[in-house]
C-alpha cells in the first residue's frame, strides 16, 4: 500500500502555469511563472541536445544556489511533458 502511495506522490500532475516575463540571453532564456497563483522568479530554458540520439528537448531550470560543490533549488515543481510545452509555447509569444 505504501508503494502504491510514493508512485501516486511522484506522478507528474498538470498545472496552471502562466509565463509573466522573459529575457532571451545568449543561450538561454530567463523567465519568471506563475505555477498554481505562486510566482517563481529567475527560472531558466534551454535547448538541449540528447548525446545518444540527438534528438533536441527542452529543459526548463529552476533558480537555484551553489553550496560547496552542490547546487540546491530555491524553488521546485515537477512538471509534466505537457507542461513544458505549454511553458515553450508561452515564451515563444513574449520573444
Amino acid at each position: 500500500m505504501a508503494l502504491t502511495k510514493k508512485k501516486e506522490a511522484e506522478k507528474a500532475i498538470d498545472h496552471e502555469i502562466e509565463v509573466t516575463r522573459a529575457k532571451e540571453l545568449e543561450n538561454v532564456i530567463m523567465f519568471d511563472m506563475k505555477v498554481n497563483d505562486v510566482t517563481i522568479y529567475g527560472c531558466s530554458y534551454k535547448v538541449l541536445t540528447r548525446k545518444d540520439n540527438g534528438e533536441e528537448f527542452g529543459k526548463v531550470g529552476f533558480p537555484s544556489k551553489k553550496s560547496g560543490d552542490t547546487w540546491y533549488n530555491h524553488a521546485f515543481v515537477k512538471l509534466s511533458p505537457a507542461d513544458v510545452e505549454n511553458i515553450e509555447k508561452q515564451l515563444e509569444k513574449l520573444r
